[in-house]
């Protein structure tokens, strides 16, 4: 998801609803925070030895111990002055962090808003580690680039049961 598809979204939705991040299944504190929106320009080399770049976006929210969630109109809000100064925000991939009581930082993934009872919820999901080219292998049906691709899990070059030799004869 991206933060203009989280806009749009919202927008569609009952402004004077509570918005209510939901973590573990649980609604994160009642007066949470927007500490920050990130935008990132990213390089890396992947297990295959791919070098890459990417763009992404982070929003940070502080659980909050307030009375009263925010409201979809005040975040909106937030998210349109912040896509107006920063419009390099918008249309990357986002990232949630989000830690309870503020301990122990996570990294999640935005869900889609769902409006159910006066309020406008949406889930924040655990994010996956993946092997990049193996998950590039499965998502285009090719051979997988490099060292990786459906047996890494079994005996690859990068895994848990690779060799020390394996190991830098093809990962990064």
């Amino acid at each position: 998801m991206t933060l203009a598809d989280l806009l749009s979204e919202l927008k569609a939705l009952d402004a004077g609803s509570a918005l209510v991040f939901e973590a573990s299944g649980k609604p994160i504190g009642a007066g949470y925070h927007v500490t920050e929106l990130r935008h990132s320009e990213s390089t890396g080399i992947d297990c295959g030895g791919t070098v890459e770049r990417w763009s992404e976006a982070r929003l940070q929210l502080l659980d909050g111990a307030g009375n009263a969630h925010m409201r979809v109109e005040k975040f909106v809000g937030i998210l349109e002055q912040s896509l107006a100064r920063l419009p390099a925000l918008a249309d990357v991939p986002v990232m949630v962090e989000f830690a309870p009581e503020n301990v122990g930082l996570q990294l999640l993934e935005l869900g889609q808003p769902l409006a159910r009872d006066e309020g406008v919820f949406v889930a924040l999901r655990a994010a996956r580690a993946i092997c990049k080219p193996a998950h590039r292998s499965q998502s285009s049906g090719a051979a997988a680039s490099g060292c990786c691709g459906a047996s890494t899990v079994q005996n690859a070059c990068c895994g848990s049961h690779a060799s020390a030799a394996q190991e830098s004869a093809c990962c990064a």
